[in-house]
């Protein structure tokens, strides 16, 4: 169910994104392109996660938009195997930085262990191909950051805590679910 509501997601987003997506290869920018200001856009939101709520904003929406075209450009263009895993790094680098930046703000080990499973279960994914069942979590996480460290938030540390919480649970299923995919296949 949850894949199914991505894939209807992502069909949405890719009809609304299709004319710029459109103007976009006609003046010769590659989904490569798009990837690489995205991943600069999300390493810049790192830069600025607790430092400048309204700098890791820009950046983080400009992180995610960029993402949002890739894909769309590649579909127009023409995908290339390099650029699906050009895609896949960018996003989760951007992710693991998330985790580690929230677990020195938070000064908690537990935002590392989340990491550190983020990290086996995407190893796990590039090692098996991109085959191997993973469930990436960058675009929420991206979302519960940019309302806990708002100003205005008032339970930033609360939000964060179950954010990381539910970040390490997602890795941890998805490691699960990994274990499950090589068992079936023996």
């Amino acid at each position: 169910m949850i894949n199914e509501n991505i894939a209807k997601f992502r069909a949405y987003r890719s009809k609304k994104l299709e004319r710029i997506g459109k103007s976009l290869v006609k003046v010769g920018i590659t989904a490569d392109h798009i990837t690489s200001l995205s991943f600069i856009s999300g390493i810049a939101a790192m830069y600025f996660l607790f430092e400048n709520y309204y700098l890791f904003a820009f950046f983080a929406i400009l992180h995610l938009t960029g993402d949002a075209l890739d894909g769309v450009v590649a579909r127009l263009h023409k995908p290339t195997r390099y650029g699906k895993y050009f895609d896949l790094l960018s996003d989760s680098i951007v992710t693991f930085l998330a985790l580690i930046k929230v677990g020195f703000y938070v000064q908690d080990f537990y935002p590392f262990i989340a990491a550190g499973l983020f990290l086996t279960a995407l190893a796990i994914n590039l090692r098996s191909g991109l085959q191997a069942p993973m469930f990436f979590m960058r675009t929420a996480s991206l979302a519960v950051l940019l309302v806990a460290t708002n100003p205005f938030f008032p339970f930033t540390k609360i939000l964060l805590t179950a954010g990381y919480l539910v970040a390490g649970g997602v890795s941890l299923y998805s490691l699960a679910k990994q274990l499950q995919w090589f068992m079936s296949k023996r």
